[in-house]
C-alpha cells in the first residue's frame, strides 16, 4: 500500500513540476559577458526599463512584455519631452505616452552612467548601476531562469 501511494505522488507531482520552464528576464554582460542578475517573469507580463534621456536629459520609461513566438515586444513609451519621441521617431499622444509594437529577441543598452537604469519586473525594481562599469553594454533577454 505505501508503494502504490508513493508512485500515486510521483505521477501527481512530476508532471505539474515539468510542465513548463521559469522564464526570467535576464541581464548580461561585463568581460567575459556573463549573467549578473535575473528576474523571474510570466510570458505576457509587462516589464519596464526607466532611464533617464543622456541627450534631452529628460525621464523616459520603457514598457515591453515578452511572447515566446516573437521575443521581447516593446509596448509603450513615455516622456515628458518631445525631443525623446522625436529621436525614438514615436508620436506621443498629449500626455506623453505613444503606444507601439516593436519586436526583438533581446534589448541592448550602453550609457555613459547607469545611475539612472532601473529594470522593474513585476514587483521587484534593479538598479543598472554597478553591473558594469559606465560606459560597457548590457543586454537584457527573456529566457530559462539560470
Amino acid at each position: 500500500m505505501i508503494a502504490r501511494t508513493c508512485l500515486y505522488v510521483l505521477l501527481v507531482i512530476c508532471p505539474l513540476s515539468a510542465r513548463a520552464a521559469s522564464l526570467c528576464v535576464i541581464v548580461t554582460g561585463g568581460e567575459p559577458k556573463g549573467v549578473l542578475a535575473s528576474l523571474p517573469i510570466e510570458a505576457g507580463a509587462p516589464f519596464s526599463l526607466r532611464f533617464i534621456n543622456s541627450i534631452y536629459l529628460a525621464p523616459v520609461e520603457e514598457t515591453y512584455i515578452y511572447d515566446p513566438a516573437r521575443g521581447i515586444i516593446t509596448v509603450r513609451v513615455e516622456s515628458p519631452s518631445a525631443g525623446v519621441f522625436e529621436y525614438y521617431g514615436l508620436e506621443p499622444d498629449g500626455k506623453g505616452v505613444a503606444v507601439v509594437r516593436r519586436e526583438a529577441r533581446e534589448i541592448r543598452i550602453r550609457s555613459a552612467d547607469y545611475a539612472s537604469h532601473v529594470l522593474t519586473v513585476g514587483k521587484k525594481a534593479l538598479r543598472l548601476k554597478g553591473l558594469v562599469p559606465d560606459g560597457s553594454p548590457l543586454t537584457l533577454k527573456v529566457g530559462a531562469c539560470p
